[in-house]
Parts: C-alpha cells; sequence; structure tokens
C-alpha cells in the first residue's frame, strides 16, 4: 500500500532533477588521469524491468577543454543518447563491477559518437558519483 503513495513522490523527484540544465566543467581534475571533467546532472531513468529505476549521477573526464564546449553545446543530444542507453538496462546487469564498467564503457563509446569525435579526442573515463537502483 505505501508503495501506491511512494511513486508519486519518486516520479515528481525524477522529474524535479531531470529539468536542471547540466554544467560542463572543463579545469577540474580527475583523480585517475589528472584531466579536466565535465560534470552531466543527475540521471534518474526507469530501469527495463518496469518497478526499478536508477538514479546516476557522473563526470565525464575529456580531452581538453574544447570537448566541454562542444558538450554544451550538444546536451540535449548527449542526454537524450544517454536516457535511452540507461533505461535500457536490466537492473540485474548494473549490481555486479562487471556490469557498471560495462556501462562506463558504453557511455564513453555513446558520449564520444555523439559528438563525432575519437575516443583520445574526447571522453576519455566516466566517473560514477551517484548510483542507486531502487
Amino acid at each position: 500500500m505505501l508503495k501506491k503513495h511512494l511513486l508519486p513522490f519518486l516520479l515528481c523527484l525524477a522529474l524535479f532533477m531531470q529539468t536542471g540544465l547540466a554544467s560542463a566543467n572543463s579545469g577540474g581534475s580527475a583523480s585517475a588521469g589528472g584531466g579536466s571533467t565535465a560534470k552531466l546532472e543527475a540521471f534518474v531513468v526507469n530501469l527495463s524491468t518496469t518497478e526499478r529505476y536508477l538514479q546516476l549521477s557522473m563526470a565525464l573526464q575529456i580531452a581538453n577543454a574544447e570537448v566541454s564546449e562542444k558538450i554544451k553545446m550538444f546536451m540535449p543530444k548527449v542526454r537524450h543518447t544517454l536516457i535511452l542507453l540507461l533505461s535500457s538496462k536490466d537492473g540485474e546487469q548494473l549490481q555486479s563491477l562487471e556490469g557498471k564498467h560495462q556501462l562506463m564503457e558504453e557511455i564513453k563509446d555513446r558520449v564520444n559518437k555523439t559528438l563525432e569525435l575519437k575516443e583520445h579526442d574526447g571522453v576519455t573515463d566516466v566517473f560514477f558519483e551517484n548510483f542507486v537502483i531502487q
């Protein structure tokens, strides 16, 4: 019974979190590599399993500051691409460390493809800052 009352609250929370604009910050340093990073606004998506969702915050390590500007320019397309990717995942896949590493590679590949960049010229790594499946 509590689930029925909690669902509207969670949906409102998800909408609230997704309405913010994403920001890309060049010049931040990542602990594993020291490159610039672009921080994205949080994602809250339904997973392919109907009653589960993923709340995810991440930063992208980028090759240079120009990539940060390109991410800002293409942010709606980047977010769209990532929402489609994330919502296609099954919660069980993402529970394991291997599943998270695979997702990191897929995010990197999809963003670079969206920006029409090669890995060494674009997004070089993905850092999860928040990763919650419910």
